[in-house]
């Protein structure tokens, strides 16, 4: 993969996942559920940790600008940190069945074009994040099912999944 395609990609997750991170917490401030709140917690932790991560990829040469790669991967992202969702069903389905899917996609996309020597820390780190995402929305699976019934989820993301159907990673 060419440098600069490489750091817009490392660079777009670090900024998707630190915005997640701070959304998720915002959420959890107004949740008066308690098990979801500490899904809410947890879930914004791994995302922390993540952006983190991805920015200790970036490469650190002055050429490629790395600062100015993190940003968001496509435009609407912001909109969807602004109240996307407000109740908590809402919440859960905004990142269990829109983000969380979206951002799966995306890491497999990625992760195929992705060398296996020149780019294997990246590969790892992409496989890490990819797990990390895969149990955080099982979990989350579980939780929503607890509290919303099968046919309103599908509504709700079928609703949710138009209105934010040019997100893209």
């Amino acid at each position: 993969m060419i440098i600069e395609d490489l750091n817009d990609a490392l660079g777009g997750y670090a900024w998707l996942q630190r915005n997640l991170a701070d959304a998720l917490h915002s959420w959890r401030g107004a949740e008066s559920d308690a098990e979801v709140a500490t899904f809410l917690h947890s879930t914004a932790r791994r995302f922390e940790q993540h952006s983190a991560g991805w920015e200790a990829l970036l490469a650190d040469s002055p050429a490629l600008a790395a600062s100015e790669r993190v940003r968001p991967p496509s435009p609407g992202w912001e909109q969807l940190f602004d109240g996307a969702a407000t109740e908590t069903a809402e919440r859960l389905v905004v990142l269990i069945h829109v983000v969380l899917p979206r951002m799966l996609t995306s890491l497999e996309r990625f992760a195929g074009h992705l060398g296996e020597v020149s780019e294997a820390e990246e590969q790892r780190f992409c496989a890490a994040v990819t797990t990390d995402l895969r149990a955080q929305q099982s979990r989350g699976v579980a939780l929503l099912d607890q509290r919303t019934p099968a046919p309103s989820q599908r509504r709700l993301s079928a609703a949710l999944g138009r209105r934010l159907a040019d997100l893209s990673c």
